[in-house]
């Protein structure tokens, strides 16, 4: 081998030896570099005591209406009531034409003073003497029947003006009333709720019944006008079940402090805290995430990240009871838990966890 081949060897082994890419050290730079320490918080699993409750829902109804249904007929001379108006009991709702009525009830009158008249006077005659027994219970018998139909006549009469029996508001009116119109026998005239204060009748189950006392307080949520909670109690409880459902019917009553925002029949959801209890394991809403398209949670084995599915039950104050998958005494991760993958090493910081719910 000559010498300047020899060189030229040399020359080329220092150049692959002593002059690497820059760029090649900083990639093996990069790999040996460690993700650091997540922050997260924490909490140990542990059972907490919640109180049972009974939901159920149900429809508002006024603490007293009434149905006005006509008992006389005959043509309409007076309207004094509107849709949504408030009345009051005794008040003057509708005044039928009373001339056929008013003359029967006179002539009753008539009829009624004259068999007392001759009741009187057989009554006399028979002390003297002059009349018979045969008389004298005829003369008690027509007295009798006079006094009937004055007491009929005069219903009729007083059927004419038609009176609101309830105070309250009008739910409902009948398109037929108006003046003018022939008011038939049996025709209903309107419909009052008094709505002063509400109830509503709860449907609960065998299994529930039996915690439930007359008495007790619940708590009602009217929907349709995003009431804040009312306070209510119940008031009434079934002996027996429904024989068409095989539940037992509860009525909840309750003050309307929101006037006439609350409609009579519109949905009502009602619950009932319970003075039973249950000690079962609780964890914060927040610590649940869904990983493969089921409920998990992240947790902290030897400060590393770690993937639990699990199987929640119901909300109870945003925690979740847990039916299964986790155990007392495990640390359960509450924040940080976002872009966290398995395996991620983490900072963990303990915190506490409410035990009464």
């Amino acid at each position: 081998m000559s010498k300047a081949v020899l060189i030229l060897l040399i020359l080329l082994s220092m150049h692959y030896l002593g002059c690497e890419p820059p760029e090649k050290k900083e990639d093996v730079t990069a790999q040996v570099q460690k993700k650091p320490p997540v922050p997260v918080e924490a909490v140990k699993v542990a059972k907490g005591n919640v109180s049972r409750e009974i939901s159920a829902s149900g429809v508002a109804a006024g603490i007293q209406e009434a149905y006005v249904a006509s008992e006389t007929q005959g043509k309409i001379e007076g309207v004094n009531f509107n849709l949504g108006q408030k009345v009051t009991k005794g008040q003057l709702l509708v005044m039928v034409n009373e001339t056929i009525q008013k003359a029967a009830y006179e002539q009753a009158q008539k009829a009624f003073e004259a068999a007392n008249l001759n009741l009187r006077v057989t009554k006399k005659l028979y002390n003297e003497g002059n009349a018979s027994e045969a008389e004298i219970t005829n003369a008690q018998s027509q007295a009798t029947g006079a006094k009937t139909q004055l007491e009929s006549t005069k219903k009729a009469l007083f059927d004419c003006r038609i009176r609101a029996p309830i105070s309250g508001f009008i739910a409902q009116k009948d398109i037929t009333i108006e003046t003018g119109n022939i008011l038939a026998g049996g025709t209903l005239v309107t419909r009052i709720v008094n709505i002063s204060s509400l109830k509503s009748t709860i449907s609960v189950g065998e299994m529930e019944i039996g915690s439930l006392r007359k008495g007790m307080a619940a708590n009602i949520v009217v929907p349709a006008i995003r009431s804040k909670t009312l306070q209510g109690k119940i008031n009434a409880i079934a002996a027996g079940s429904d024989p068409a459902t095989g539940s037992y019917p509860v009525e909840i009553i309750w003050k309307n402090i929101e006037g006439l925002k609350i409609k009579s029949g519109m949905s009502v959801f009602v619950t009932i805290p319970t003075q039973e209890r249950d000690s079962v394991i609780l964890i914060p809403s927040r610590s649940i995430v869904e990983v493969d398209k089921k409920n998990a949670v992240f947790l902290s084995v030897n400060n590393k990240a770690s993937v639990r599915f699990l199987t929640p039950g119901r909300s109870v104050k945003n925690h979740f009871e847990i039916m299964d998958g986790l155990d007392e005494g495990e640390i359960l991760l509450t924040t940080g838990i976002t872009n966290l993958t398995r395996g991620d090493t983490l900072l963990v910081m303990l915190k506490g966890v409410s035990t009464s719910l």
